[in-house]
């Protein structure tokens, strides 16, 4: 389960960053000082264009899947999985259609390794 963001972190009065975000939801083509004065009008925060163009930037990457991996996905699969197990079956089978029959296979198995 998620972890639940801190309360100071949701108030977007206090998160310059969340503020933009909910600005630029709301103006998806607003340039960046059309940005900067609606913040400081609907949240009271004194924001830099360049941090919107940061936070725009970060939008972007996250949509196109440029952000990095998470260190969940970056792990590698277990020898077990079925996509594993399904792929060596199709490897196999491909290795019996090109020796011909289980004995061939088993010796050029052997070769190979030894």
């Amino acid at each position: 389960m998620a972890k639940k963001p801190k309360p100071d972190r949701a108030d977007p009065r206090k998160n310059k960053s969340l503020a933009i975000r909910n600005v630029l939801k709301k103006l998806p083509t607003a340039t960046a000082a059309e940005v900067v004065v609606a913040v400081k009008k609907e949240y009271g925060q004194t924001v830099n264009p360049n941090r919107v163009y940061m936070v725009k930037t970060k939008t972007n990457m996250a949509s196109d899947g440029r952000v990095r991996i998470s260190k969940a996905r970056k792990s590698s699969t277990p020898m077990t999985s079925p996509d594993m197990w399904v792929e060596a079956i199709k490897t196999a089978r491909q290795l019996l259609k090109a020796t011909g029959s289980v004995p061939n296979a088993v010796a050029l198995l052997k070769a190979i390794d030894g």
